[in-house]
């Protein structure tokens, strides 16, 4: 082999075996490129947030002197320029006649209620504010007018007690008058026999209603008390208190003695007509 072999072989070992050594200049230039756009895109983005918060903060200052403006001169100016005047009675007027007084006076109504009353339909009951306040002129008057008396219809209360026709009249929001008693053989103690207004009639709220109500029938007396006594004698007894002997009804009974009697129809201290018939029932 001769000496140019040898240094072309030498040459090629050198070659193979040669280790890769980077290119720092170009590795650096990449990075630095790489870092500048990450810093240009933050930089940008904070521009862009600062411009945000410049633009809402800017609205707000301006929002704010706009409110100022209109609270200091604005304002002021349209309220001061507003007469004040004395607020009128108007309350018991019709809504013509409160009219013409507040437009004499700078002032208008405004209804914000009705209710019944014994006041005509469309009269004033309440207003606010009251009268003799001092108010800005041009500003209404809140006012409740009257929808005229509530009309009822009369229910009909015969035959019912006078206790249910309290309570029957009262919750149709009338009221109970004058009651007279007298003596009746068709209709029950205490019940209604006739009202003074008929019904169906119209009435008004808080009208009264005078009733007639039954005593029952005349010559009523209480029949007297019967168990305990002796069955012997009894209609005699029954007779001398002005009733008569009605059914009677024999058991058998281990509390009573026989031919006592053990209860009674109808029961003792009851109101009955004379001559009423009264059942027994009998110990056997």
């Amino acid at each position: 082999m001769t000496f140019d072999e040898n240094e072309e072989e030498i040459e090629n070992l050198r070659n193979r075996y040669k280790r890769y050594t980077p290119n720092v200049e170009n590795d650096n230039e990449v990075v630095t490129k790489e870092t500048n756009n990450k810093f240009f895109k933050l930089v940008s983005k904070g521009k862009n947030s600062f411009k945000y918060l410049i633009t809402f903060f800017s609205f707000i200052i301006v929002l704010f002197l706009l409110i100022f403006i209109a609270d200091k001169w604005i304002l002021p100016s349209v309220v001061h320029d507003r007469e004040t005047v004395t607020v009128p009675s108007i309350e018991g007027k019709s809504l013509k006649e409160a009219s013409v007084i507040l437009n004499a006076n700078n002032l208008f109504y405004e209804i914000v209620s009705e209710q019944y009353s014994g006041k005509v339909e469309g009269v004033i009951l309440k207003q606010v504010p009251e009268p003799n306040k001092q108010v800005k002129s041009k500003r209404p008057i809140f006012i409740t007018i009257s929808k005229g008396k509530e009309t009822i219809e009369m229910p009909d209360l015969t035959g019912i007690s006078v206790r249910q026709a309290r309570v029957n009249l009262y919750n149709n929001g009338l009221n109970i008058g004058d009651i007279k008693y007298t003596y009746s053989d068709l209709v029950p103690k205490d019940s209604v026999i006739s009202q003074n207004i008929k019904k169906g009639k119209s009435l008004i709220y808080g009208d009264t209603v005078d009733l007639i109500v039954s005593k029952g029938p005349e010559n009523q007396i209480f029949i007297p008390k019967l168990s305990g006594m002796a069955l012997e004698g009894i209609e005699d007894y029954l007779i001398s208190e002005g009733f008569k002997l009605g059914n009677v009804e024999f058991i058998e009974n281990d509390t009573f003695v026989p031919g006592t009697i053990i209860s009674q129809l109808p029961q003792s201290n009851t109101l009955a007509q004379t001559g009423q018939y009264i059942n027994i029932v009998v110990a056997k």
